[in-house]
């Protein structure tokens, strides 16, 4: 019996020493597409940070910085084979991770782990869809419609505001700044606060969710709170009600504030 109540000791040992220590890849990869030729811009199961920003109208730049462990550049190949990029006949421009293997030599095994942070310049008004797994996003000076989903990290939009912007987290902040217009928001979140940034004039109806957490408004938005055991709700019509602001958290604090209050984004 003391024979057969070491196996799995034993089998747990042979499976630690079987696993592989990868080695550790760098590489920077610099793309750049004309951008009448760019319709939107799709990026998805991204693993690291994402910051895209309104530059030039002229080009759609991209500049991406790999850590990879398990996989060397592999030379020739597209943005040296760790991503894909695809230019699609309609112009939407795709990117996206490449599936990893496990692979296995009996009784050893590896896996592949790639990290990457993208830099993304793109025209102003260029519709963005950005799907991550893990890693903060950061958006700047976008006009276009604007959506942007990730599991862990937070989401920090500041956008002119003259389209929708549908931001969604589970573990992470969320921060939306509208700088000159209001055109609807989805702000949602599991564990984090939300903070929404909204010019003066702008004009929406409010539907807030919250279950633990503080909630602070502006004065020049009247809103309605009605506080519940184990839940609260918020809403109200500020200045005809147009637009639509929906507002979602279970942990977490929410502002609601004019935008000549928006705080510098934290790191």
């Amino acid at each position: 019996m003391k024979k057969l109540s070491r196996l799995p000791l034993m089998a747990m040992a042979l499976l630690l020493g079987a696993c592989v220590v990868t080695e550790r890849h760098n590489a920077a990869v610099e793309r750049t597409w004309p951008a009448a030729a760019v319709r939107e811009l799709r990026l998805e199961d991204a693993n690291g940070s994402v910051s895209v920003s309104a530059t030039t109208d002229s080009e759609v730049t991209l500049r991406a910085v790999v850590r990879a462990y398990g996989m060397a550049k592999q030379a020739g190949q597209e943005n040296d084979g760790y991503f894909d990029t695809t230019l699609d006949g309609d112009g939407t421009l795709r990117i996206g991770a490449r599936r990893r293997k496990v692979r296995v030599r009996f009784p050893f095994f590896s896996h592949t782990n790639v990290h990457i942070d993208y830099e993304i310049g793109v025209p102003r008004s260029m519709p963005l869809h950005l799907k991550m797994v893990n890693g903060k996003v950061t958006v700047r000076g976008i006009a276009g419609e604007t959506e942007v989903v990730t599991v862990n990290g937070p989401i920090d939009v500041e956008a002119e505001g003259t389209s929708q912007v549908f931001a969604k987290t589970v573990n992470g902040r969320v921060r939306a700044v509208f700088l000159t217009n209001f055109s609807g928001a989805s702000l949602k979140t599991v564990n984090g606060p939300v903070q929404a940034f909204l010019p003066t004039n702008a004009s929406f109806t409010c539907s807030l969710s919250q279950v633990n957490g503080d909630f602070e408004a502006s004065s020049a938005f009247p809103l309605t709170i009605h506080s519940h055991p184990g839940s609260r709700r918020v809403s109200g019509e500020v200045n005809g009600g147009l637009h639509s602001l929906r507002i979602t958290t279970v942990n977490g604090s929410v502002e609601v504030q004019q935008i000549r209050r928006a705080p510098a984004a934290a790191n």
